[in-house]
């Protein structure tokens, strides 16, 4: 059972306008119910709940949304490169706790304290962009992998002059060449930069992107999100000090929009930047659809994210072995039935030792659920129908002979 103080406080001042737009989603979802577009939501127990919508009520609504009680958790995890090869000697950090990982890229952490429904961990290490992981835990040890990036300098370029830096993705960012210490004393001289491109259809996009697709508007209000893609770019001058864009001033970011999106990318969609201090990402301003990609304007540097708000709904998962006994450790996948270029995978997240798991999937939707054991043998397949239910549940039962 999900209860409303699961989720953040959350104040709608214009109630009949998110009314009106969640009529709109649901009409568009209708209408597109064959399309690919990527929900990477990612998000455990995350659901954005709209009731009582009428064309004549005006009032304003307000729900109460929080992560719950402070708990403590258990973690156990591997950092690795792009090539799934460990790194060791990075430095974890949670809630005050920190460790370094192990010649195998593992580490543990015990008695963490976290929220019931939040817990985030930062991976940091010389000659890497920062890595980081947000996620919900459950009872027992949860299980986290880092992807991190190599900081790698793709350009050298001159303050003072407009440039354009590009990628082999054809993601390009256009500085107008006023830089900034981060002290915000100006900055003359050459700029590194060191930049990444995240397709949505990466299939270590989960593993590679900061904290969890889970954001903060621009009204306060928390979101799933849907991603078409995201980009971090660091800046760095003559002697290694980090730099930004001076004060005042933009940078112009272009970045290709997937094949299998372009036919559901909205017109304009918020451009959403990661908070390494809260492990969320935050809306800040929007991007335009121009021919096959999003462009748009930004401040400052750090991952940015071409996001689309989703209302979604809780799908709770409740496995079992044959004899009724929880099942710990199965994975839980869905997928949109239809595309334009077949399904598009979702992963929802591990069952902890009570055997269940919930998470925020498309509302509405036909949807395909698989479930795996820990060494990924398929031991479940679904066919969930279309639903306007805001909550819906899934239960597995697993034969002796499949037992994870």
């Amino acid at each position: 059972m999900i209860h409303n103080d699961f989720f953040f406080n959350i104040g709608f001042n214009s109630f009949h306008l998110q009314c009106e737009l969640l009529t709109l989603i649901k009409n568009f979802n209708q209408e597109n119910m064959k399309t690919n577009k990527l929900l990477v939501l990612g998000v455990a127990l995350l659901t954005l709940v709209f009731t009582n919508c009428n064309s004549s009520d005006e009032a304003s609504e307000t729900y109460s949304f929080n992560f719950g009680n402070n708990t403590t958790s258990d973690f156990a995890g591997k950092i690795v490169d792009v090539n799934n090869q460990p790194i060791s000697g990075v430095t974890i950090e949670m809630s005050g706790q920190t460790i370094t990982t192990a010649a195998d890229g593992t580490f543990t952490l015990s008695n963490v304290s976290v929220k019931e429904r939040f817990a985030y961990m930062t991976a940091t290490k010389s000659g890497y962009i920062n890595g980081s992981r947000m996620v919900f835990p459950h009872a027992g040890v949860n299980n986290v992998t880092i992807m991190m990036l190599e900081r790698n300098v793709v350009a050298t370029i001159p303050s003072g002059q407009t440039t354009v830096v590009s990628l082999p993705s054809s993601t390009r960012v256009t500085f107008d060449g006023a830089f900034m210490l981060e002290n915000g004393q100006p900055y003359t001289g050459n700029v590194k930069v060191s930049m990444h491109f995240l397709d949505s259809r990466d299939v270590n996009v989960f593993d590679k992107m900061p904290g969890n697709l889970i954001g903060t508007r621009e009204d306060g209000s928390i979101s799933g999100m849907e991603t078409y893609g995201m980009v971090n770019v660091e800046l760095y001058g003559d002697n290694d000090e980090k730099l930004q864009i001076a004060t005042g001033h933009t940078a112009n970011v272009s970045m290709p929009i997937a094949t299998n999106q372009l036919d559901t990318a909205p017109a304009t969609i918020p451009l959403w930047h990661f908070d390494e201090a809260t492990g969320l990402w935050k809306e800040e301003g929007f991007s335009r659809k121009i021919g096959n990609r999003y462009i748009g304007n930004v401040s400052h540097f750090t991952w940015w994210n071409n996001d689309y708000a989703y209302v979604v709904a809780t799908l709770n998962v409740v496995v079992t072995n044959f004899d009724g006994t929880p099942v710990n450790g199965v994975r839980v996948t869905i997928s949109r039935q239809d595309g334009s270029t077949g399904d598009v995978l979702m992963n929802l997240g591990i069952t902890g030792p009570n055997g269940t798991l919930s998470a925020g999937v498309p509302r509405n939707e036909v949807l395909t659920f698989r479930a795996y054991t820990a060494d990924g043998q398929l031991i479940n397949t679904q066919v969930l129908p279309a639903s306007n239910e805001m909550v819906r549940t899934v239960y597995v039962v697993i034969p002796v002979a499949n037992k994870p």
